[in-house]
């Protein structure tokens, strides 16, 4: 954790009101959005993770809510402005640091596509390790799978061209497309013809530990 502050990007937001201007800047320390375009930079965001004062803090999340845009930046993210759409998830917490009489508060926001628990056809995730992949869509969707099967899902993602690149901070994110009934076919093909198998071991099965960064979409309020 050396020296983390110098992967954060930031994070401005500006409101015009009748008789008052409000601009912001906080500390951005995850980001996923959709590519931007390079004819404008400006787009759909799927999640920010912030950091500041309780002022700070409390007019970014109400802009937010409201469908505000908001301008992020940082290293190896350019300059853009987003949003995180209609009926975002925002949560709010504090944070104790040794040495400082004050808090911090710290702020994550989802877009609805995010945290969204249906099978909604796209599903993103912030990390493109096939283990993680696999894993994530079988808990979103329901899905009966076993570990042993990551590199075969995560070549039938390819293979159909089904995994879209996202721009991230923090993150590797990709976009999977594809629904329940879709991925159950893949299983049950595959499984016919015996490119995957069941384990007969009786017992739970065992997945790797993901720390709770990558698992953005088990985010609750």
């Amino acid at each position: 954790m050396k020296n983390a502050h110098e992967r954060f990007g930031w994070l401005e937001f500006e409101k015009q009101l009748k008789d008052t201007r409000t601009r912001l800047r906080v500390a951005l320390d995850r980001f996923i959005s959709e590519p931007a375009d390079n004819k404008e930079a400006s787009g759909t965001c799927h999640l920010v993770s912030v950091f500041g004062n309780d002022v700070d803090i409390g007019a970014i999340w109400a802009g937010l809510a409201g469908q505000e845009w908001v301008t992020v930046s940082g290293p190896d993210l350019a300059q853009r402005r987003v949003t995180l759409g209609k009926d975002p998830r925002v949560f709010r917490g504090t944070i104790a640091v040794a040495g400082r009489s004050r808090s911090v508060r710290h702020l994550v926001a989802l877009s609805a596509q995010v945290a969204d628990e249906g099978d909604v056809g796209r599903i993103i995730l912030s990390n493109d390790d096939p283990d993680f992949v696999l894993y994530r869509i079988s808990q979103r969707l329901g899905l009966p799978v076993h570990p042993s099967w990551a590199s075969w899902f995560w070549s039938m993602l390819q293979q159909k061209q089904r995994i879209q690149p996202l721009d991230g901070l923090g993150y590797r994110p990709i976009a999977v497309v594809g629904s329940k009934e879709e991925f159950l076919e893949w299983i049950g093909e595959a499984v016919k013809d015996k490119t995957i198998e069941i384990p007969d071991d009786g017992g739970s099965i065992p997945w790797q530990s993901f720390s709770a960064t990558r698992v953005i979409c088990q985010l609750r309020s």
